[in-house]
């Protein structure tokens, strides 16, 4: 079912004129679709229920704080609000383990969207999204999903970037790299991960985990040949 956006405008305005109880729950209903759609594509595997409940907290916190002297559109705000609310309740669902290098995306994207609540911008799209953060657009909602779900059921085989940024590893090689650490020690993940995840020096390393350089690239040269010795027997 298509997004009637002229329906939702109508109503909103009956609701700007009589802020009664009864037209809200008609604006709702209007919106239904509106929510819905945006449920299925940021809610990342939570409970469509809970999602859905969550997107219209956003569509009421949209209402009281529309401003139609600012020139948006009222369904360009609520869209915004109702997103910003779902990817807030996502974020407290978040329970499984999920590499550094997917939480950055992940807190690229969701100051990206909050931004754009703030400014009022149009709609975002997931090909918007991805050219802001330099990944290829089905990239987007395997990353927003990472966290609701195991690792291993997250289809990262879709998560690359559009090209190479500066010198660090492009973001497939780091979910390679995430997906054998599970095989290494403690200390290994943390080097390992600091190492090629945040692409943090051999020194800086040392330094934040007390060790010497040294010590660094003895741990790093036995982990890359335990994650060697752990991709040959998949």
């Amino acid at each position: 079912m298509s997004i009637d956006y002229m329906d939702i405008e109508k109503v909103h305005r009956i609701y700007l004129m009589d802020p009664c109880a009864e037209i809200l729950d008609m604006l709702m209903e209007a919106c239904k679709t509106l929510i819905f759609h945006y449920a299925r594509i940021y809610g990342g595997g939570c409970c469509f229920e809970d999602i859905t409940q969550a997107g219209y907290v956003g569509l009421v916190k949209a209402t009281k704080n529309f401003d139609e002297k600012k020139g948006i559109r009222f369904t360009t705000y609520a869209s915004h609000s109702i997103i910003g609310e779902i990817r807030h309740f996502v974020r407290k669902e978040r329970k499984y383990y999920y590499p550094n290098c997917l939480a950055s995306y992940q807190e690229k994207l969701d100051d990206i969207i909050e931004s754009s609540i703030d400014d009022g911008d149009e709609q975002l799209t997931e090909d918007v999204l991805a050219a802001m953060v330099n990944l290829q657009p089905e990239g987007i909602l395997p990353v927003m999903s990472a966290g609701l779900v195991h690792l291993n059921n997250l289809e990262i085989a879709n998560i690359k970037n559009k090209a190479m940024e500066s010198f660090t590893l492009p973001i497939e090689d780091k979910l390679f790299v995430s997906q054998l650490v599970y095989h290494l020690t403690a200390i290994q993940k943390d080097v390992i991960e600091m190492l090629f995840s945040q692409g943090m020096t051999q020194e800086e390393v040392a330094k934040e985990l007390g060790l010497t350089q040294k010590q660094v690239s003895r741990i790093k040269q036995k982990s890359l040949q335990k994650m060697r010795t752990a991709k040959k027997e998949e």
